[in-house]
């Protein structure tokens, strides 16, 4: 296993501890706010708005995983009828797209952040920096834009062109 793979493996495990712990943290301040609501008759007036950032975090770095996965939802039914190399073809075309509205996203949301920042913007309830809570959209992104740069360096070392292309399994760790 290369220092690559290694780090990658590394990373992925802990983007998953992390969508991990956002999603549970997410449902306890919920059974908090729950408890909090109908025993005390005290919810958390913050709860909501937190449970939504929260979730937008695990979105946006669970998307990077699941970039890394090969498992977002996909129209396979023309997909599995091709030829192995147009199979490849048809992958490198888009990977090639998701590079590029990474890219995009990427660019067009530090703008936004950089402006929230700028302005000081906090959430409405909660008080929290907008910034902050805007930066999981290029960190997700650029995380999945990673994977999917590894992925074409695997592709140009010829570890991909090994064995029958499987759409419907994840890659082995890179």
């Amino acid at each position: 296993m290369t220092n690559t793979s290694r780090l990658v493996s590394h990373l992925v495990i802990l983007l998953r501890a992390a969508v991990g712990a956002l999603m549970v943290s997410a449902v306890l301040l919920n059974f908090a706010n729950v408890i909090g609501r109908y025993v005390f008759a005290r919810p958390f007036i913050w709860a909501e708005e937190v449970m939504q950032f929260l979730n937008v975090w695990a979105v946006m770095l669970g998307a990077a995983v699941i970039t890394r996965d090969r498992t977002h939802l996909r129209m396979d039914a023309f997909y599995n009828l091709l030829s192995r190399p147009a199979r490849r073809a048809v992958d490198a075309f888009i990977n090639l797209l998701a590079v590029a509205v990474s890219a995009y996203v990427i660019v067009q949301s530090l703008a936004m952040i950089r402006m929230l920042a700028l302005t000081g913007q906090r959430s409405v309830i909660a008080r929290l920096p907008m910034a902050v809570i805007y930066l999981s959209v290029p960190l997700g992104f650029a995380l999945g834009g990673y994977f999917v740069v590894l992925w074409f360096h695997r592709l140009f070392r010829g570890e991909l062109a090994k064995g029958p292309v499987q759409p419907d399994r994840p890659l082995e760790p890179v």
